[in-house]
């Protein structure tokens, strides 16, 4: 991969472009990482708003259609819906388990099969969050899990 930067007296916004052969999934990586650092990740807790190291989020969840974002030991309420977040969190980290939930798969320390055809992940806060039966197969092929 080349980069190229130009310095233009006067310019105005700073622009990005990416030229390549296709678009990639490395490409598509890169530009939704760079679209939450660029956004920021802002999380609301007591009437006071904070920027969120996202290596510090165990889990998102939307529940009456307020999104929150679980800490190991606070919970904020996000201004973002799930899809879109879903979108602009780095896959590398975030998995979306069930339509109302997001995980960090870095925080998870043990998986376990569910009678139901779920599974249940142990977060290293002692949570555990569900995967849902229809994001089962996927959630093992990311962590590579056998079937």
């Amino acid at each position: 991969m080349k980069i190229n930067i130009e310095e233009i007296e006067d310019f105005g916004e700073t622009e990005i472009t990416i030229k390549c052969q296709s678009i990639s999934k490395e490409i598509l990586d890169f530009i939704n990482e760079y679209k939450l650092i660029d956004n920021r990740l802002w999380g609301i807790l007591d009437k006071q708003s904070y920027i969120l190291n996202l290596m510090d989020i165990y889990y998102i969840e939307t529940i009456d259609n307020k999104v929150f974002a679980y800490t190991k030991d606070k919970v904020y309420e996000i201004n973002h819906k799930l899809y879109a977040l879903e979108n602009m969190l780095p896959s590398k980290y975030f998995f979306r388990s069930s339509k109302s939930m997001i995980i960090n798969i870095s925080k998870i320390v043990s998986i376990k099969s569910l009678f139901n055809g779920r599974m249940q992940a142990s977060l290293d806060n002692n949570e555990s969050v569900i995967i849902s039966r229809s994001n089962v197969i996927l959630f093992k092929e990311k962590l590579g899990v056998g079937k």
